[in-house]
């Protein structure tokens, strides 16, 4: 799974994605646990 991580992680740098957790937007380096991947709008 973490290969996906790191793709979610270069887009979310490119601004394309949000990584969620809970209904909030967290930090993917330190995202830990099931987490959603959310385009931005």
């Amino acid at each position: 799974m973490e290969p996906v991580r790191e793709a979610a992680r270069r887009l979310v740098a490119r601004g394309v994605l949000d990584i969620v957790q809970g209904g909030r937007v967290v930090d993917p380096s330190t995202a830990r646990g099931p987490i959603r991947l959310r385009l931005r709008p």
